[in-house]
């Protein structure tokens, strides 16, 4: 009887802490995400399989091209939530020319790799909800966005130092500051 006492007791435990491990932790903006970057964005439920926005470290900050000139990237998005279906193409259509592209897919962060350049409306969360509130590190520089704009010659970008988005003379093959972001 003792031994079955011990086991019901043993076996709530059990379920008591799965419970535990499987509940969500919330976070706010500008918490420090799993990956250990910045919460930017938080969408008020996991739909699609995530729910918030983390830009990437300051420190893993770099500058890259966006990629090949007079190559049209069909079906790239503006909106939150598309920069990462936006990385993919870019990276499907130029390989090794997408590189700013390529470089935030490549990124390992303490064992998070599924990072992504950001779209152009994700950019300027990034800039909203971060940068004009002093967090994150950014520099007062223009960054790339995964945003296409209206032709193949040119991409989105925004200006960090007044939160202006650009795509006219935004030749792809310029070279700008990128800031990578992963979706959790």
């Amino acid at each position: 009887m003792e031994m079955k006492k011990t086991l019901i007791i043993l076996a709530a435990l059990g379920v008591l802490v799965t419970l535990l491990a499987c509940e969500k932790e919330t976070y706010k903006l500008g918490d420090t995400g799993p990956a250990g970057g910045i919460v930017f964005y938080d969408r008020g439920s996991s739909e699609e399989g995530w729910r918030y926005l983390e830009a990437a470290p300051a420190e893993t900050e770099f500058t890259a091209q966006w990629g090949l000139l007079d190559t049209d990237i069909d079906g790239t998005e503006t909106g939150i939530g598309s920069g990462k279906r936006n990385t993919q193409l870019i990276i499907a259509t130029l390989g090794e020319n997408g590189t700013a592209a390529l470089l935030c897919d490549k990124m390992d962060i303490d064992g998070y790799n599924d990072w992504f350049l950001p779209s152009k409306d994700e950019l300027d969360l990034m800039y909203n909800n971060l940068s004009q509130k002093g967090r994150g590190g950014f520099s007062q520089k223009m960054y790339w966005s995964s945003s296409q704009g209206s032709n193949n010659l040119y991409a989105w970008r925004q200006s960090f130092i007044d939160g202006t988005q650009i795509m006219k003379y935004n030749l792809k093959n310029f070279t700008f500051s990128v800031r990578a972001v992963r979706a959790f």
